[in-house]
């Protein structure tokens, strides 16, 4: 019966996604510079990121819509977290903290993010549902077995029962036949054995009632369980297009004029996410352009390969070396690029 039973696997990742706009902000001509990504692929275009690296960068938190979903606590540790996975690699200070100075980090509310956020709740809701699901199957599992246990007694009980009545039905033979002793007590025991496997008979039938019962309740649970599996399966089916359809969407941008710097994210349902959008940002806005590496934090899109990325790549380290001139090290201290 467990052979029915399939899952339409669910997107546990955030959805792939462009980092930034396909082409230039509304502000790319008055910029100081916008450098091209040649690793992003055919379908990216230019993408702003700092001129040099001028370091320390400095920023500060600027905004943070109360309907994104994070509170600010969340995002400025977030942000602390997205500057650590720079700094832990070189001994250079990239980053510096200056009120209403530099880069303005902003979190702003939009479609993306009510999408965002409308597709995690559909998300929590199927694994809610799975979860449910596996309760009920494995119960229904458990029933099953002992189901089959009962039934392999009963069959047991059957046989010892054959058995015993076989054996009555020789000793009737051989005292109708005259083979043995004659009296009132053998009579008796005699009858009183046979009314005992009629009646064991019948208790019998009526445990076989029972099993079948139970089996035919068993099996209406499984069909429910089907029913409830075809609807997960539907569901999840649903959330998969959803997210395959808002690939296109850009969860943030890094933007720079002769006025201002900015980094701005539209989408990012928690903590870990928001971490490695603002260390995607940081990166350009350290000079530093997009790499070839699918797994790296700097790579042009956000996908499976790097989404949850807690450190930096061999890429990115390289990267940060060419666009800052600086050296990094190892988490043990040694310095120069090490693998990933």
């Amino acid at each position: 019966m467990s052979g029915r039973w399939w899952l339409v696997p669910l997107l546990l990742l955030v959805v792939a996604g462009a980092w930034h706009e396909l082409g230039p902000g509304p502000d790319a001509e008055d910029s100081e510079s916008s450098v091209s990504a040649p690793d992003a692929g055919p379908a990216m275009r230019e993408h702003p990121v700092a001129p040099g690296c001028r370091l320390p960068v400095s920023l500060h938190l600027d905004r943070v819509d109360a309907e994104f979903g994070l509170e600010e606590r969340e995002v400025r540790a977030a942000l602390r977290d997205a500057r650590e996975m720079w700094e832990s690699v070189t001994e250079t200070t990239l980053f510096r903290d200056r009120a209403d100075e530099g880069v303005a980090v902003r979190l702003v509310f939009d479609e993306r993010q009510a999408s965002a956020l409308a597709r995690q709740r559909d998300r929590d809701g199927l694994d809610a549902a799975y979860e449910e699901i596996e309760r009920r199957r494995e119960r229904l599992e458990d029933a099953r077995a002992d189901l089959e246990a009962d039934i392999r007694r009963h069959a047991e009980r059957r046989e010892e029962l054959e058995e015993r009545r076989e054996e009555h039905r020789r000793e009737v033979e051989a005292w109708n036949a005259g083979d043995r002793y004659r009296s009132d007590r053998r009579r008796a025991r005699l009858e009183e054995e046979g009314e005992a496997i009629r009646e064991r008979g019948q208790e019998l039938n009526r445990q076989a009632r029972q099993l079948e019962e139970r089996r035919g309740e068993l099996d209406r649970r499984a069909a429910e369980l089907d029913a409830a599996i075809a609807r997960y399966n539907e569901r999840a089916d649903g959330l998969n297009e959803r997210s395959r359809q808002a690939g296109g969407f850009n969860v943030g941008l890094y933007e720079q004029t002769p006025g201002s710097r900015s980094i701005t994210v539209y989408q990012a349902v928690d903590r870990e996410q928001l971490t490695l959008v603002l260390a995607h940002e940081l990166g350009h806005a350290l000079g530093i352009g997009h790499v070839s590496d699918p797994e790296a934090v700097m790579y042009a899109t956000l996908g499976p390969e790097n989404a949850g990325r807690s450190r930096l790549t061999q890429a990115d380290r390289r990267a940060l070396e060419q666009a800052c001139d600086v050296t990094t090290r190892t988490a043990s201290g040694r310095q120069g690029n090490t693998d990933q």
